[in-house]
This record gives C-alpha cells, sequence and structure tokens, in this order.
C-alpha cells in the first residue's frame, strides 16, 4: 500500500510529460507549417531563366547562342544584368543555327490564380521553341529539353521544395502542348508568348548584343531586356 502513491505521482509525471512533449511536437510542427507557407506565399518577384544572343546572321542563316538560368530575385537593375549573369552558372547552353532572318523566341505561360498556399497570381513562364520568318512554330527547334532534369524544370530550381513540386506538375503538361488538340482544356490556360526582332528595326535583335528573358513572377509581365 506504501507505494500506491509513488505510483500515482509517477503516473502522473508520465501524463504530465506526455502532455508536454505532445505540445512541443505540436507547435514546432506549426512553425514548420507556418514556414512552407510563408515560403510559398513570399514569392521573389523576378526570375532570369533565359540569356541569348544572335551570333551571326548572314546569307539567310541565324546562328543564336542560349544560356538557361534560375537567377533570382526581389528586385532587379536591369543595367547590372550582364556582370550578374557572368558570376552565375548557367544550367545549360545551346547554339542553334536556324535558316531566316527573323529570330521568334516562344515561351508558354500559365497564370496559376490565387488560392490555396498563394496568396497572389503565380506566373508561370517556360521558354519553349525557336523559329524564324522563314520556318513556321510548328517546325520549330524546342529548347525546353536544355533544363529538363527527369521531368523537373531546372529554372525553377532556385525556388523552395513545395513550389519546385508545382513547377514539375505544370512542366508536365507543357511539354504536351504540341501534341494536344486546339480545342483541349490545356490550350485554353497555357498560352504562347512570342517574341521577336522586327523588320523595321525598332526591336530588331542586334547581333553579338545579349538579351535577358525577365519573368514577373506576381505581376504576371514577361519581357526581354537588351544588355
Amino acid at each position: 500500500m506504501k507505494y500506491k502513491p509513488l505510483l500515482t505521482l509517477f503516473l502522473l509525471g508520465f501524463v504530465l510529460f506526455v502532455a508536454v512533449a505532445l505540445v512541443v511536437v505540436n507547435k514546432y510542427r506549426q512553425r514548420v507549417e507556418e514556414k512552407k507557407e510563408r515560403e510559398l506565399q513570399e514569392l521573389k518577384d523576378v526570375l532570369v531563366p533565359l540569356r541569348f544572343r544572335e551570333v551571326e546572321r548572314s546569307g539567310g542563316i541565324i546562328k543564336a547562342e542560349f544560356y538557361f538560368y534560375s537567377y533570382l530575385e526581389d528586385d532587379i537593375d536591369k543595367s547590372f544584368m550582364a556582370d550578374v549573369l557572368e558570376k552565375e552558372q548557367p544550367l545549360n547552353s545551346l547554339t542553334i543555327e536556324l535558316k531566316g532572318n527573323e529570330l521568334f523566341i516562344d515561351c508558354l505561360r500559365f497564370i496559376e490564380k490565387q488560392g490555396g498556399v498563394f496568396k497572389h497570381d503565380v506566373n508561370w513562364v517556360f521558354p519553349y521553341r525557336v523559329f524564324t520568318d522563314s520556318i513556321p512554330p510548328d517546325d520549330g527547334v524546342l529548347i525546353y529539353d536544355a533544363y529538363d532534369s527527369d521531368g523537373f524544370p531546372n529554372i525553377y530550381s532556385a525556388f523552395n521544395l513545395d513550389v519546385k513540386q508545382r513547377a514539375s506538375e505544370i512542366f508536365s503538361q507543357i511539354k504536351q502542348y504540341g501534341d494536344i488538340s486546339p480545342n483541349s482544356e490545356l490550350r485554353k490556360v497555357i498560352s504562347g508568348n512570342a517574341v521577336h526582332d522586327m523588320s523595321n528595326n525598332i526591336l530588331r535583335f542586334q547581333v553579338g548584343r545579349w538579351y535577358d528573358l525577365i519573368v514577373h513572377i506576381k505581376k504576371g509581365g514577361v519581357e526581354y531586356v537588351a544588355e
């Protein structure tokens, strides 16, 4: 009988220990979830996935170089982009020769509306193919393979794990774009964004000059900036 109070104290202590442990574990789990949600909600504003230049344009042939990056920033000073990307190691590069006199670079865009873990719209952009005034889009050169790593688009490697998973899901649809019906639901949510040099020379790409693809993740814009 004399051990009964001790047993009661032990049981009370054990219950108290378990309760405290559960509280600690729950708070830790809550902090992890809050951190994960905060990272998803606080996507940085600017992504630079592509840098390119025309190396040569003569005799009806365009030779161009393409370098792929995953450079992420809250904001960007465009006048310093050349120095920034010179310090960044490219994910991969391509050199392409195409028949033509005007170069077109087609990106596919998917705007994900706010909701769930995202408190703002997310502008997903994927460099997709290159074509010219002599080569129609359907016969152009696909370039997304240059940053495809077993189904993951490496241009989004600067993001956290949860965003990467979402990027992979969208990328799997992007790669089906050329093989689906024009009337499919996928065609309705993914749009092309072809940027090219104009024949009137107002926006003509200059041979030897670098151009950066700037993707505004939150604002939804896409632009090519000359260095």
